[in-house]
C-alpha cells in the first residue's frame, strides 16, 4: 500500500512538473515572439517619435486589441500622442547692437558666432533698443550674503545682462556652485521681469556656454543669447538690440494604452517603456565607435514590454483578479527624460484618484545566470509591499530578490511616485550591452524572464484583496537630480550587496581604464570620500570636474589598492 501511495505521489509530481514546464514554454515562446519583433532591425531601435517607434506602437495596439482591451488613447484608439522636440536650428543672421554713453555700436553678427542663442531661449523674438539692467551674476542667495537683485525698482521689461559663473573664481565646488547653472539664472531673471537675457563671460576661469541647442533643455518664454565679444563694453551697455530665430522641428511620440474594465473603483497600472535609442540620433549610446549603429534595445526595453504583455494576457483570463481594473501602458520618450509617463500623468485617460498602485518593468530580460538577482525598487512606497515580499515563494537557486525603499529613479515609475501613487520597479541588472548596438534578442535569458513573471504574479495576487493601498514617501536613493561633470567609465554591478561599488565592466580609454581599474574591482574610496554604497559613489562623483586628478581605492582579491585617476 505504501509503495502504491508513493507511486501515486510520484505520478502527481511528474504531472505537476510537466504542467509547469508547459506553462513556461508557452510564456517564453510569447516573450521571444514579442522581443524578436520589437528588437528587430526593421524597427531601427524604436527612437522616440520615429517610424520604428510607431511600428512598435501598432504592434502593441494589435496585442491589446486581440485580447479585447478597451482603447484608452486618443479618439477611441490605443495611441496617446504627444509632441516632442526633434531638432532646433539657429537661423538668425541678425546683428547684435548696443548703446554706451549714447553711442551706437554695431559690430557683432550671429552667423559668425559673435553671439548666438542658447537652448533656454524662445524660438522667435526681436528686441529693439531695450533698456538694460546689469544683473551681475544673476544670483539671489541671501543665505550666502549675495543678491544681484537688491534694486528691483523699474527693472521689469529690461534686458538683463548676466555674467557667467559666480563671485567665487578659482573655487571648484564652492558655495555658489548651485547658482551657476544657466537654467537657474534665466528662471530667476524671468521672475524679476526680464524682457530677455544676454550672457557674457567676464571671468575666463569659467567656461563659455556652447551654442548647441540642446533639445532636452526646456525653452523659456524670452530670448536668451550669449555674446562672445566686446564683454567690457556690453557690461556698460544702456540699450541693446538683437533677435533670435530658431527653427524648431517637432515630432509625435506615442504612449500605447489598453484597459481591462472590470467596473471597479480601483485601478492597477502596469507599464513599461517601448522606446530606445534608434541610431543614437539624440545621444545616449555608450559605444562611441558604433554610435550610428542600430540600438535594438532587446533588454532595454523590449523585455519590459514583453513582460507587460504577458501579464496582460494572464490577468485578462484570471477570474480571481477581477477585483480591480487594469491599465496597461507602453510609454514612449523614457530615454529622452520620462517624457511619455510625464505626459500621461499630466493628461491621464482614467481617474488617477482610483489608481491603487503602479508596476514598472524596465530591463527584465538579462537575469544573470550566476547572481540570479532581481531588483525590486520602491518597497517603501506603501506598507503593503514588505509583507508581500516576505510571503514570496521562490527557489533561491533560480532567482534571488534584492529590494530598495526608494520610489524614484531613472524610469517611468518615478512620475507616478511623484503623483503619490505606490510603485514597484522590477529590474534584473545592467550589463555590458546596455545602451550599445549589441543589446540583441539572442542574449535574452527567457527562463530568467519567466522567473520574474512568476514573482510578479505572486506580488499581484498577494495584495489583491487589500482594502486600501496607502502611499508613503521615501528618501531618494537615486541620482537623477545630481549633475555630473565627469564620468568614471565603469558599469556598476547594481545587484552587488557588499560594501562599496563593484565594477561589472570597464570601458576602454575612460578614466577608470586608464587608472588600471579592472572588472570585479570594488571601489571603496574616491578622493577623500568613503564609498559604501551607490549613493555614496554618486555623491562623490558629483564633486569632481573634468581635468581633476585624485586617488581611488579599490579592493581586488581581498587586497586594497590605491590608484591615481584623472577625469
Amino acid at each position: 500500500m505504501r509503495r502504491f501511495s508513493f507511486l501515486i505521489l510520484c505520478l502527481y509530481t511528474l504531472q505537476t512538473l510537466v504542467a509547469q514546464d508547459k506553462k513556461e514554454t508557452k510564456s517564453t515562446t510569447r516573450f521571444k515572439e514579442d522581443i524578436s519583433y520589437l528588437a528587430s532591425d526593421q524597427l531601427e531601435g524604436r527612437l522616440t517619435g520615429s517610424m520604428g517607434e510607431l511600428k512598435s506602437s501598432l504592434y502593441i495596439s494589435d496585442e491589446f486589441k486581440e485580447n479585447k482591451l478597451s482603447p484608452m488613447g486618443d479618439s477611441g484608439t490605443y495611441l496617446q500622442g504627444f509632441n516632442i522636440v526633434k531638432l532646433r536650428i539657429n537661423q538668425s543672421k541678425a546683428y547684435f547692437s548696443w548703446i554706451v554713453n549714447g553711442n551706437m555700436i554695431m559690430t557683432l553678427r550671429s552667423n559668425t558666432n559673435d553671439f548666438y542663442p542658447l537652448a533656454q531661449s524662445c524660438n522667435k523674438d526681436s528686441v529693439k533698443d531695450a533698456f538694460v539692467y546689469q544683473a551681475g551674476f544673476g544670483i539671489n542667495a541671501p543665505e550666502l550674503g549675495h543678491n544681484d537683485y537688491k534694486d528691483t525698482s523699474s527693472i521689469r521689461g529690461k534686458v538683463f545682462v548676466i555674467q557667467i559663473g559666480s563671485p567665487e573664481p578659482n573655487t571648484p565646488h564652492g558655495k555658489f556652485e548651485p547658482y551657476e547653472n544657466l537654467n537657474y539664472k534665466v528662471d530667476q531673471a524671468i521672475k524679476m521681469g526680464a524682457r530677455g537675457v544676454v550672457f557674457v563671460l567676464a571671468d575666463t576661469n569659467f567656461e563659455a556656454p556652447k551654442g548647441l541647442l540642446d533639445r532636452n533643455i526646456r525653452a523659456r518664454s524670452i530670448p536668451v543669447v550669449f555674446v562672445s565679444k566686446q564683454v567690457q563694453s556690453i557690461l556698460a551697455a544702456e540699450k541693446v538690440s538683437f533677435e533670435v530665430d530658431i527653427l524648431q522641428i517637432n515630432s509625435t511620440a506615442h504612449n500605447v494604452i489598453g484597459y481591462i474594465n472590470n467596473k471597479k473603483g480601483s485601478t492597477i497600472v502596469i507599464g513599461a517603456h517601448q522606446d530606445h535609442l534608434g541610431h543614437n540620433e539624440y545621444g545616449g549610446s555608450r559605444d562611441d565607435k558604433a554610435s550610428g549603429g542600430i540600438h535594438n534595445g532587446a533588454d532595454d526595453n523590449a523585455s519590459g514590454v514583453a513582460m507587460m504583455l504577458e501579464l496582460m494576457r494572464t490577468i485578462k483570463g484570471d477570474k480571481k483578479l477581477k477585483k480591480h481594473n487594469y491599465l496597461f501602458i507602453a510609454f514612449s520618450g523614457e530615454e529622452q527624460g520620462l517624457l511619455g509617463s510625464d505626459y500621461f500623468v499630466k493628461h491621464p485617460t482614467i481617474n488617477m484618484d482610483q489608481v491603487s498602485y503602479m508596476l514598472n518593468f524596465d530591463m527584465v530580460g538579462r537575469l544573470d545566470s550566476v547572481k540570479k538577482t532581481l531588483m525590486i525598487y520602491g518597497i517603501g512606497t506603501s506598507p503593503i509591499w514588505k509583507p508581500a515580499i516576505a510571503k514570496l515563494k521562490h527557489d533561491t537557486a533560480e532567482i534571488k530578490i534584492k529590494t530598495t525603499e526608494s520610489g524614484t529613479g531613472a524610469s517611468d515609475h518615478t512620475k507616478f511616485y511623484y503623483d503619490s501613487i505606490p510603485v514597484l520597479h522590477f529590474f534584473t541588472g545592467q550589463h555590458y550591452d546596455y545602451h550599445t548596438p549589441t543589446d540583441d534578442e539572442f542574449k535574452i535569458n527567457y527562463h530568467g524572464m519567466y522567473q520574474v513573471y512568476l514573482i510578479t504574479m505572486q506580488m499581484i495576487k498577494s495584495v489583491n484583496k487589500a482594502k486600501v493601498y496607502p502611499f508613503t514617501s521615501t528618501k531618494s536613493e537615486e541620482s537623477e537630480k545630481m549633475s555630473f561633470k565627469v564620468t568614471l567609465g565603469i558599469m556598476p554591478d547594481y545587484v552587488f550587496d557588499g560594501i562599496g561599488v563593484k565594477a561589472d565592466g570597464v570601458s576602454p580609454d575612460k578614466p577608470a581604464f586608464n587608472a588600471g581599474i579592472l572588472k570585479g574591482d570594488i571601489i571603496v574610496k574616491l578622493g577623500a570620500y568613503t564609498i559604501t554604497s551607490m549613493q555614496d559613489y554618486m555623491k562623490a562623483l558629483g564633486q569632481f570636474s573634468k581635468g581633476e586628478s585624485t586617488t581611488i581605492v579599490v579592493k581586488r582579491n581581498g587586497q586594497e589598492l590605491t590608484l591615481n585617476i584623472t577625469f
